[in-house]
């Protein structure tokens, strides 16, 4: 069994972040909570016009209503379900696109008839790697291309989604092999290199948060493939042991990178963040289910 932290529990229960104290009483405790005030919370915290917003930040403003816990009923300002979805063209943004999927799956979405096409087809984009690539790029390719590790990060975020929710996607075992392939986060032919060797703090090996088209922090990446039934897998235990590393000594975990222009209210870069603690909280728990 989960042993929690009391402290560390209590600290994620404080008001001032009301998406993580939501999100910590029921997916972390399985508790019963009010989300007026995460709905109160993002009102304040998004533009009044977000949902009539394109391109990318329709993406990340669906996906800041999808992280704080929200349903499509719940967004401020909707009319209808269609109001959220209905210009949704797939693959118009590349990556971020399974960025928008995957909130459209925590929104309750994914049935709409409109989303469940899109998500039905996506075998047919997938490469011969297992991975993805933007279609406006694909399209203009003469020979069958690697896919991009960027998309397949969000990807794998969107089967974990899919797999909480009881829809199956047939995607999900091709993606896998990928990342396993690549031992997670390495290039095949050097494997003591990242695909995405970038500064501190912007690595997929680092703690990143909120996650972008570009970025995605360690935690969300481990988080998903133990909701995907990966988190006791021997090739996981790197990871986890890079994670742990990051924990300070009151046993909450540190931000080492953070969005310049954030989609959810930012936390600061090198101390404790709650986003990361709970969403390490939540790995550990679905890898103790196994």
């Amino acid at each position: 069994m989960l042993q929690l932290d009391l402290p560390v529990i209590e600290w994620l229960l404080e008001d001032n972040n009301p998406a993580v104290k939501y999100r910590t009483l029921t997916e972390i405790l399985g508790e019963p909570a009010d989300k007026k005030p995460v709905i109160a919370w993002l009102h304040n915290a998004l533009p009044a016009d977000w949902i009539e917003r394109k391109g990318l930040w329709s993406a990340y403003y669906l996906t800041a209503c999808a992280e704080s816990g929200l349903t499509y009923n719940d967004i401020p300002g909707s009319k209808d379900i269609a109001s959220v979805y209905g210009n949704y063209n797939p693959f118009e943004h590349g990556c971020g696109d399974y960025m928008s999927l995957r909130a459209f799956v925590r929104l309750g979405l994914a049935n709409e008839p409109k989303i469940a096409d899109i998500i039905n087809s996506l075998s047919e984009k997938q490469l011969p790697d297992g991975g993805f690539l933007c279609l406006h790029r694909l399209d203009k390719l003469n020979k069958t291309p690697k896919s991009c590790v960027k998309s397949n990060i969000l990807a794998l975020m969107f089967c974990a989604e899919c797999k909480k929710k009881g829809i199956s996607v047939d995607i999900e075992k091709p993606l896998l092999d990928y990342f396993w392939k690549h031992n997670l986060f390495y290039r095949t032919d050097d494997p003591n290199t990242l695909i995405l060797n970038a500064r501190e703090g912007w690595r997929t090996i680092d703690t990143f948060y909120p996650f972008e088209v570009m970025r995605v922090g360690l935690q969300n990446i481990i988080e998903s493939l133990c909701a995907l039934g990966h988190g006791n897998d021997s090739r996981m235990q790197d990871a986890w042991d890079i994670l742990n590393s990051k924990k300070d000594p009151d046993g909450k975990y540190i931000l080492n990178g953070t969005l310049t222009k954030s989609y959810l209210p930012k936390e600061r870069v090198g101390k404790s963040s709650k986003w990361v603690t709970f969403y390490t909280l939540l790995a550990e728990k679905e890898r103790e289910k196994l």
